[in-house]
């Protein structure tokens, strides 16, 4: 009551040592929030940076991690990953067939997903696992196995991208039993002129029930 009693509204005496502290308090988070909004400012001004699209031209020195080997080469930025897998590192697996990403069979695996190879920026990869069927297990629990053995294919140049889907669906759903229509919806996008699906679908099916048993 004493310390109350003392402070005039008006008078000098009007400082006490409860506004002294609330006024210390304050000018002490404003230097923290100053100091946290500037470094949040850099961080996103960082990263506005780093997601301005870099503009390339000429020839640009390429290093892709291919089948878990880094490769490098010199490729034009136009260049799609199927051209620089196919004539630059000699990885010729993805098959060049409709190249307008139509058919699949030019598919890779790009850090887990398929993807298409004949419509993707080769230099978009960079960083990023690349994985082709050159890769693949070939033993009895691995699917270009199973492809053979139900006969899976006719002229062949869809092959290596039913493969691959095929893998990469694998690889995303482990120990999973798939159904028929999980297999359908698995390698939706790869197209078989030859008409071997019946085949393609009971090797998917059969590989996956062989590595479910492992």
């Amino acid at each position: 009551m004493a310390e109350n009693d003392s402070r005039s509204p008006n008078g000098p005496g009007d400082h006490s040592r409860r506004n002294f502290l609330r006024g210390s308090g304050l000018a002490a988070a404003s230097a923290v929030l100053t100091s946290q909004a500037t470094a949040a400012l850099a961080e996103a001004e960082a990263q506005v940076a780093s997601a301005e699209p870099q503009v390339l031209s000429g020839d640009v020195n390429l290093t892709l991690m291919v089948n878990g080997k880094d490769m490098s080469c010199v490729v034009e930025p136009r260049s799609t990953l199927l051209d620089t897998l196919r004539n630059r590192l000699d990885v010729t697996g993805p098959k060049r067939v409709c190249d307008r990403a139509s058919c699949g069979a030019c598919t890779v695996i790009l850090n887990g997903d398929p993807v298409y190879s004949c419509t993707t920026l080769a230099v978009s990869c960079q960083g990023k696992k690349i994985e082709t069927v050159e890769s693949f297990d070939t033993g009895e629990n691995g699917v270009p196995h199973a492809f053979h053995q139900h006969d899976a294919l006719m002229c062949g140049y869809c092959t290596p991208g039913f493969v691959t889907a095929c893998k990469a669906w694998l690889d995303r759903h482990p120990g999973k039993e798939p159904t028929l229509e999980d297999v359908k919806r698995g390698l939706d996008g790869n197209i078989c002129r030859c008409g071997t699906y019946i085949g393609v679908f009971e090797a998917a099916l059969a590989v996956a029930k062989n590595q479910k048993g492992v």
